[in-house]
């Protein structure tokens, strides 16, 4: 039988042409030697297509099995959100980094997604829908580390960025968070103690926090040598704000501290800081004589009463300053209750110790140069609650608070990648707060959840993989669409 030529250019070693109908279909075949008819016989080996002009096509099973050898599976939902959620900072990083935006950006995420090393990034990238979405990016450690580098040696561009999150009126300074540095060739570092106990060398990060909108605005780092104001004031300066509020913890406290906090009224920076309970500079004597006459009043804070009552101090180097004590009675009653749960049977000493110590428990008490109302006070300083939620992401989230980094450059680079990571996680934050979930949902419990969201490549076609039920329900409760 004659073929078109299109037929027999399909036809090669041990294949045999079928024609069935009007279709030609191609075989695989071979032949063994019969004993018994003393001659060849063909045997068919399997079916190997149907030829049509435009070439062989093979059978439905094989199609099926080279399909499925060539499906890509990459993370989608947790990526795609937070990139959605962001987009204005994408477009600030490419204006300010037009060069680099690209890079930052993705570091950026997988830092708040994966806390990423550099040594990670490229992976991280290969296995995400971002590579989709982003292509090109550049994330070899080698590349990256000189990324970081020049970031750091352009600490105007830096400034420049960073001021578009400065917004509204009231900031708070926070002094000093630790970062341990594990390079011996970081300058600004000094040896230090961290929460473990561990003798390590460290640098210190000021941030600057956004009362208004609940988010972190502005970074600065500091030698590990440098513990005075003149850094506080300084990033004030630098941040181009006309005012913040310095809401230390206790430890920060110290004469000195306070006197040079209040040398220059023009500066623009306030303090609230939290005194000891044995401090000498408190009076207490309104509490101990059980009269609410003493106060000055009372607010509503969380649906119970805070009394307070001000005074300022009437001798010394810091005359003139002003104390405000706090009397939450609910708090009181608790540390009552827990201390006395303590003290064992015939214990007269720790009993004698509560009686002296009682008119103490329940209160708070600052000293500050702002001339608000105690509302308004103990509120400014209750914020330090955020701030602490801060702190926690920083250090427990994104695990910045040490660092590999060769030199002070590149520590300056990381830095800004990871105030642009706690950028993004307090947005996430803000959401579940908006829409009363984070009592149920941790920023990090919706990211886990969305990264089981795959996009998966079959056949060249992208198409969202399903959605488990429990990410399903955190996506219609946030009203998070999924492309």
């Amino acid at each position: 039988m004659t073929y078109p030529d299109w037929v027999l250019k399909q036809k090669g070693k041990g294949t045999e042409i079928r024609k069935i109908g009007n279709n030609f279909y191609l075989y695989k075949v071979t032949s063994i030697w019969d004993k018994e008819k003393k001659r060849a016989r063909k045997i068919t080996e399997r079916f190997l297509g149907t030829i049509t002009q435009d070439g062989l096509i093979k059978p439905k099973k094989e199609r099926l099995i080279e399909s499925i050898g060539n499906v890509s599976v990459k993370e989608f939902g947790a990526s795609n959100f937070v990139l959605c959620m962001n987009e204005d900072i994408k477009e600030r990083l490419k204006d300010t980094y037009p060069d680099k935006w690209k890079e930052l950006l993705l570091f950026s995420i997988f830092r708040l997604l994966n806390n990423t090393p550099i040594k990670n990034l490229q992976t991280y990238y290969a296995t995400s829908f971002l590579s989709e979405a982003l292509p090109g990016a550049h994330l070899s450690s080698k590349k990256v580390g000189n990324l970081l580098r020049e970031i750091g040696i352009e600490r105007e561009r830096t400034k420049e960025f960073l001021k578009q999150f400065i917004s509204g009126n009231d900031f708070a300074l926070i002094d000093l968070t630790h970062v341990f540095s594990l390079s011996e060739n970081v300058i600004s570092s000094v040896p230090g103690y961290n929460s473990k106990g561990e003798f390590l060398p460290q640098i210190h990060m000021i941030f600057l926090f956004s009362l208004d909108h609940h988010m972190p605005s502005y970074f600065r780092i500091v030698a590990g040598s440098i513990r005075d104001v003149s850094s506080l004031v300084l990033t004030v300066k630098e941040a181009g704000i006309k005012s913040a509020v310095l809401i230390s913890d206790k430890g920060f406290y110290s004469e000195a501290n306070v006197l040079e906090l209040g040398k220059d009224r023009k500066t623009g920076l306030h303090y609230i800081i939290p005194l000891r309970r044995n401090s000498s500079l408190i009076d207490y004597t309104g509490i101990e004589q059980g009269n609410r006459k003493a106060f000055d009043g009372y607010f509503l804070f969380e649906k119970r009463a805070i009394w307070y009552y001000k005074y300022e101090i009437a001798e010394g180097n810091l005359k003139g300053k002003n104390i405000t004590v706090f009397l939450d009675e609910r708090l009181r009653a608790e540390e009552e209750k827990d201390y006395l749960s303590r003290i064992e049977k015939n214990d007269t000493a720790m009993l004698d110790n509560f009686f002296e110590i009682q008119h103490r428990m329940g209160t708070i008490a600052v000293i500050t140069d702002l001339d608000k109302s105690g509302e308004r006070i103990y509120n400014l300083l209750k914020s330090r609650v955020e701030i602490e939620i801060m702190f926690d992401a920083f250090k427990n989230v994104l695990n910045a608070d040490k660092t590999y980094m060769r030199d002070d450059y590149q520590i300056e680079g990381w830095m800004f990648i990871n105030f642009i990571a706690l950028v993004f996680y307090y947005r996430l934050y803000k959401i579940l707060a908006d829409n009363s979930l984070l009592k149920r949902y941790t920023p990090n419990d919706v990211l886990i959840h969305l990264s089981r969201i795959y996009k998966l490549k079959i056949q060249n076609e992208w198409i969202t993989s399903e959605i488990p039920k429990k990410t399903r329900v955190i996506l219609e409760k946030l009203n998070i669409p999924i492309g």
